[in-house]
């Protein structure tokens, strides 16, 4: 962590301090909101959340080794600043240390996406920079905060993910974040239910771009038909997209099945010859948006290509694995009918049989049953068989079979991994996808750990 003392600390958050005076100007060694593992020389934040009070890990926190702490109440015998609000005062330290670097932060957020974006840019750049990226999916009212907290001297560009499902949460992090540019992945169905309708996911993803530093440029998916329009509205704005009508768009293309995509892209009349190593049209968006970043901070067109081509996917996010006969794409993390149908896309590129294992999709609202039935009649375009796990995915299956899909339902998880050694087959290509609250995750892991399946 670069210098920070305590004092800048309570400075940032406006709290009042109780504890030894000598305390105040040694720098810090992290601020936390863990209280477990070391914690020597930290300060940590009690945050409340809807199933925990991190007041009550306070003194586990001091015995760990934090120096001080952030606190909503008086904290006997410890030293501690106290704050009528410990996430506040956390997002008011974190933006005053973020203050702290002049280096260019790439925001990004969507309503699909954003993860395999940021890693793609953060590919792209990590041939020329030293990069912070955001860790997994630490991308909300805490994890943006954690973030840029990891800020060190040694970095030349940070690359932070946003994401929401309510208003105000973009804008609370953008403020605090300060995008130099924005990029903005796609509008879709993603928490339809806090946003009421796409518009209104658009407003709530836009709220990033209220943020944004003096001169910036905003990145946007110009195929998608919400997005296009902060074209006319705004001044600043840069289309990446397949479409020739982007500024950066294809020019040729080619599917090499799972494999990935080769492309021409041109990107300011500059020709770039792409290997996007992960198959999908989405991820062909996500390089140009990584050719899109790239140009912005002057890097050439080798370093770029070179970065789309050492892309690698993170946990969970289409991770194309082969095991014992099996060929699983991993793309449990979560889902909404946008990504479900990007999804599906990459499995009909397979050979062989194809097997979609989906399950229920969370916050859509009242047209929660309809987005399934569509979902199914999708799947049964994309697989030979559709096995539906969880209530909701129940009308997956009804919408695949009523398009002559074979479809089996399981109302638990655990009945479905019972009945799969008699579903599956060797040389299958099983496409595994559902909301983060399903875990399916579980369902990956017995196709990969079981050594006997054939």
């Amino acid at each position: 962590m670069k210098k920070f003392t305590l004092r800048q600390a309570l400075d940032a958050c406006g709290g009042r301090y109780s504890g030894d005076e000598n305390l105040l100007d040694m720098p810090l060694d992290g601020v936390v909101i863990d209280s477990r593992g070391n914690l020597n020389g930290c300060l940590f934040v009690p945050i409340c959340g809807e199933r925990f009070d991190g007041h009550d890990f306070i003194d586990a926190a001091f015995g760990g080794g934090a120096r001080c702490c952030l606190s909503e109440r008086p904290v006997q015998g410890r030293p501690h600043i106290l704050t009528d609000c410990t996430l506040d005062a956390f997002q008011a330290i974190a933006a005053a240390y973020r203050g702290l670097f002049d280096i260019p932060v790439i925001g990004i957020t969507g309503s699909v996406g954003k993860t395999s974006t940021k890693e793609m840019i953060a590919s792209v750049l990590a041939q020329r920079m030293h990069v912070l990226k955001t860790q997994g999916n630490l991308n909300n009212q805490t994890g943006v905060p954690l973030t840029l907290l990891r800020l060190e001297d040694s970095h030349n560009v940070a690359v932070i993910e946003m994401g929401t499902n309510h208003f105000g949460e973009i804008g609370a992090v953008a403020k605090i974040t300060r995008p130099d540019y924005c990029v903005l992945t796609n509008i879709g169905d993603a928490h339809i239910e806090n946003f009421g309708d796409r518009q209104g996911t658009l407003r709530a993803k836009s709220e990033m771009l209220d943020h944004i530093a003096p001169g910036g440029a905003v990145f946007v998916n110009g195929d998608d038909p919400l997005l296009c329009t902060l074209k006319d509205a705004r001044d600043n704005v840069v289309t990446f997209g397949i479409s020739r009508k982007n500024d950066i768009h294809v020019e040729e293309i080619r599917q090499t099945g799972l494999q990935g995509t080769d492309l021409t892209a041109n990107a300011y009349g500059k020709l770039l010859r792409l290997h996007v190593p992960a198959p999908g049209e989405y991820m062909v968006h996500n390089a140009l948006a990584g050719v899109a970043a790239g140009m912005a901070l002057g890097m050439d067109i080798g370093s770029i290509a070179a970065g789309v081509a050492a892309y690698a996917p993170v946990g969970g996010r289409m991770d194309i694995r082969q095991v014992d006969g099996l060929t699983i794409l991993n793309d449990v993390y979560n889902a909404n009918p946008q990504s479900v149908a990007a999804a599906l896309g990459v499995l009909r590129l397979a050979t062989g049989r194809r097997v979609a294992i989906l399950g229920d999709m969370r916050e859509l609202g009242d047209g929660a049953q309809a987005y399934h039935s569509d979902t199914g009649r999708m799947a049964a375009d994309a697989a030979d068989l559709v096995i539906g796990v969880g209530q909701l995915a129940k009308d997956i299956c009804e919408g695949a079979a009523g398009c002559g899909c074979t479809t089996e339902h399981f109302a638990t998880q655990e009945d479905m991994i019972a009945a799969l050694p008699g579903l599956l087959a060797r040389g299958d290509t099983v496409l595994v996808k559902a909301s983060r609250g399903m875990k399916l995750e579980d369902t990956v892991q017995f196709l990969t750990e079981r050594a006997d399946w054939f």
